[in-house]
């Protein structure tokens, strides 16, 4: 319950600080509102702090006096109208309940009389096997990484250990265990992790067989110098995946001396095994790969659709403050996150795979990146201003919601198809607002809003026609 009660908070503050900060929605660039804007965002900045000093370390909450002061001060009515105004009421009622989480008084929203809710306990196997079953049952699908990863792990698993048997070493396991331990699911990590743990290998049998030249150590010698470099490899394993390589490599050839092996033979085993696995990781994906690089635009496509359809639930508060809840707007945030989340990882996997771009280029992916973060951007400071359920409804936002989900479903499928999104059903929305007789004048703030987002799209399309090259 605490989590969730100051995370709610926090994700409520996040569009009410950027609709104050932001002239584009807000408070004008200059004048007393800006100075006076600043002042509250000072004091809020001064709040949150404290309740994050207190939260952090269990102290109880300090509060700036003179902060204070500016969050109740009557200059606010006064100096502020409109949506500044109410951005800034809604900043102080969120403090509140800020400054209610950090005491440990403000999460618990029980009714009287209902019982605590008992803690979260960890799922035995058993229950877990549903759990496995669900997930396994989800990647069996043709284009799934994992199933790809999958195949491929057991494929050279069994190829490293067939080899291992017939080559004339001793250790055969060293080879699928070490291409094992070094493949991922893309690419630029398995090489990545391939040349570390060869080159780490080759750098900690250096070492060893160095010291094993010189010292001759015997078995308990032998003994205490493993011990050392495996305490050394935990020491040192979050400094990178090589240096934790020459610490094991060093472990185990002392390890094999105190077992009396020969040094001479230990050294090319281990250094000609780990170079064969770390070749068979390779092959294996250069074989049946799964490149991030041809599913840009997919996951470009999913982040259109999830910031349409964010953008128009935030309009369907507008059009229709009684009936629509907050919840659908939270839960339109996070979808849409983890949609642009999942680009950002699969735009820097791509951009180290030795793969062509395929119809999106570099240049072309950070600019519609951009605009994409920049539509979102604008429906988050939306988000700030959100009407009270008491509030007078907005038609024209119902139209404006409309034209958005389908203009961004029919902009994703162009993006999968190669083709250049049109916003027309969004700028005839808008045009029809300027163009109804007899109505009364569209709410300004609702249009410069939907005003900012069609620029962003437009900024959007823009960015795949350079791509395409028909700029």
């Amino acid at each position: 319950a605490d989590l969730h009660g100051a995370r709610g908070v926090a994700e409520r503050l996040r569009p009410v600080l950027a609709s104050l900060a932001d002239p584009a929605l807000g408070v004008p660039a200059e004048g007393p509102e800006r100075y006076w804007v600043w002042e509250i965002l000072g004091a809020a900045g001064s709040l949150l702090d404290s309740a994050a000093r207190a939260v952090r370390h269990g102290d109880p909450v300090q509060l700036d006096e003179t902060a204070l002061s500016v969050l109740k001060s009557p200059d606010t009515e006064v100096i502020l109208t409109g949506p500044p105004r109410r951005a800034a009421d809604r900043l102080v009622s969120l403090l509140a309940d800020v400054i209610e989480i950090a005491e440990g008084t403000g999460t618990d929203d029980r009714t009287p009389g209902e019982p605590l809710v008992p803690h979260r306990r960890r799922p035995t196997l058993l229950r877990l096997v549903p759990v496995v079953y669900r997930s396994m049952r989800r990647e069996m699908r043709r284009g799934s990484t994992i199933l790809r990863h999958a195949v491929r792990v057991s494929a050279v698993a069994a190829a490293g250990y067939l080899l291992g048997a017939v080559l004339p070493f001793g250790h055969g396991y060293w080879a699928p265990m070490t291409a094992v331990m070094v493949m991922r699911p893309e690419f630029t990590q398995t090489y990545s992790r391939s040349v570390a743990r060869f080159m780490g290998t080759v750098v900690g049998v250096a070492v060893a067989t160095g010291i094993v030249q010189a010292a001759h150590p015997n078995a308990e010698l032998s003994a205490l110098l493993a011990v050392v470099s495996a305490g050394l490899m935990y020491l040192l394993m979050r400094t990178g995946y090589a240096v934790g390589q020459v610490c094991v490599s060093a472990y185990v050839v002392f390890l094999l001396g105190m077992a009396g092996d020969d040094w001479s033979q230990t050294v090319p085993e281990r250094v000609v095994l780990t170079l064969i696995g770390g070749i068979l990781a390779m092959v294996a994906y250069a074989v049946y790969p799964a490149w991030e690089t041809p599913r840009l635009r997919d996951r470009l496509a999913a982040w259109v659709v999830t910031d349409g359809r964010y953008a128009a639930t935030v309009l369907d508060r507008y059009a229709d403050p009684a009936s629509r809840s907050l919840e659908d707007v939270r839960t339109a945030l996070l979808t849409t996150r983890e949609a642009r989340v999942a680009w950002q990882e699969a735009l820097e996997k791509a951009r180290h795979e030795p793969v062509r771009h395929r119809g999106i280029s570099r240049t072309s992916a950070a600019d519609a990146q951009d605009a994409l973060a920049q539509f979102g951007r604008v429906a988050m400071l939306m988000e700030a201003h959100l009407p009270a359920a008491s509030a007078t409804p907005v038609p024209e936002a119902a139209a404006l919601a409309d034209a958005l989900r389908r203009s961004s479903e029919e902009g994703a499928k162009a993006v999968r198809e190669r083709r250049i999104p049109d916003w027309g059903p969004v700028r005839e929305a808008l045009e029809h607002e300027d163009a109804a007789p007899g109505q009364p004048p569209p709410d300004p703030f609702v249009r410069n809003g939907a005003t900012l987002l069609l620029r962003a799209l437009e900024d959007f399309s823009q960015a795949l026609e350079i791509s395409s090259g028909r700029a």
